[in-house]
């Protein structure tokens, strides 16, 4: 699982003070916000004990700067869904998109990312569905057994820990459990089986965030936004693919990747751009890139179309439109890192400063850098960019970067 935060929660309440400011804003609020959580994790469904409290870092920092007090109770989600609709607390946490609940509340941009896979024993031929005639099992209150209820899914058993459930799995109690790929990995070496000794088959990625009631947003109207600003200030990480699935996704795209870095006339292309745009100072890229994000946003593309080359950009379309949703854009940039080609509109024209630049020019040939994960809330989609460097094929010159925009659900569905 992917965590921008740490769960650490020793006491059943918990309050918090910011720290007082002088600039409170009246449209974001003041009053301290009530929030509740079940504790319970992909790992564990069994509270914490103890007397002390502690409290969560990356929340405590949200609330600190948006310069407001909260408190947090202990309770089970079904409480919690009743307290929120019913106006009692502002909001719980952390939670999975649910549709019972979206009527009365609004989720939050994501805290945490969690990776669910569907593991099965090795002598149990998976089917495209799990949904009837095998024995699912969950952990007691997880966000996993929350949505499997959800989504029609039959729970035949639970157990309080992840290792419980793999006992269960492993003594053919159960046919299949849904968890966090780490999770699994980290609860089969506790239990010392080898995790290779068991099937999996990647789901899907799940944005777990704070449900926020709709009438307490409404009383607060710029509250969400800040929120979801602070989220990403107060992150001490990023969300980001495993290796394991660095390589599925190489072992996917590389020959394809290969094949497209030798488009007809690419490399002719980048050598004309090159040899125009490195007269170029670094005032004229800047002026350049002012006006192309003027005309993004005016959404007049007059401009930009006049820097980019439509015949390669109509290749790339093409490459996009035939895979079939799996990658999403694609860009060619020059040495400094500007446009050639694109297959959509961009927001920028200038590259040269991001890390899907950075990281994959003048590199090793066969390098394919790996961004990190980016979640569309208006799309609910999952993205990452892979850039890959471009040499001439003769002398081996560095001539500029291809970047992929990937599907990470659907290019990970495919590795199966």
């Amino acid at each position: 699982m992917r965590l921008i935060f740490v769960i650490i929660l020793l006491g059943i309440a918990i309050t918090s003070r910011a720290e007082p400011g002088d600039n409170e804003d009246p449209v974001v609020g003041t009053q301290a916000v009530n929030l509740a959580t079940n504790i319970s994790s992909a790992f564990s469904s069994d509270l914490p004990t103890g007397t002390g409290q502690s409290l969560l870092p990356h929340l405590q920092c949200i609330f600190s700067d948006m310069k407001r007090d909260f408190t947090v109770q202990v309770m089970p989600w079904r409480r919690a869904y009743q307290d929120v609709k019913s106006n009692r607390i502002d909001g719980f946490f952390t939670a999975i998109p649910m549709r019972q609940v979206d009527p009365y509340a609004v989720l939050s941009a994501p805290m945490v990312l969690e990776n669910w896979y569907w593991f099965w024993r090795s002598d149990t031929i998976a089917p495209e569905s799990w949904r009837e005639g095998y024995k699912l099992g969950s952990i007691l209150g997880s966000q996993q057994e929350t949505w499997l209820g959800e989504t029609g899914y039959t729970v035949d058993m639970s157990a309080n820990n992840l290792p419980q459930l793999i006992k269960l799995l492993q003594g053919k109690r159960i046919d299949v459990i849904l968890a966090d790929r780490e999770h699994f990995i980290r609860a089969a070496k506790e239990l010392k089986l080898n995790p290779d000794n068991f099937q999996s088959r990647f789901f899907r990625y799940v944005p777990l965030g704070v449900y926020f009631n709709e009438q307490f947003l409404n009383n607060n109207p710029a509250f969400l936004s800040v929120f979801n600003t602070t989220i990403n200030k107060c992150a001490t990480g990023h969300f980001a693919v495993s290796d394991y699935e660095k390589q599925q996704i190489r072992e996917l795209l590389q020959r394809k990747i290969e094949r497209w870095k030798r488009l007809p006339k690419l490399e002719e292309l980048l050598r004309s751009q090159n040899a125009k745009t490195k007269r170029l100072s670094n005032g004229d890229i800047q002026e350049r890139d002012k006006k192309w994000r003027t005309a993004f946003q005016a959404h007049d593309f007059a401009y930009p179309i006049k820097l980019i080359d439509q015949e390669l950009s109509a290749q790339l379309r093409e490459i996009k439109k035939q895979s079939q949703d799996v990658i999403t854009e694609i860009i060619v940039t020059d040495a400094r890192g500007l446009n050639l080609a694109i297959s959509d509109m961009t927001s920028d024209y200038w590259q040269g400063d991001e890390e899907k630049f950075t990281g994959a020019y003048d590199k090793p040939a066969t390098t394919l850098y790996f961004g990190d994960i980016n979640y569309d809330e208006s799309t609910k989609r999952f993205q990452i960019h892979i850039s890959v460097p471009l040499y001439t094929e003769e002398k081996f010159e560095p001539l500029g970067v291809m970047v992929f925009g990937v599907d990470v659900e659907r290019i990970l569905s495919q590795a199966q």
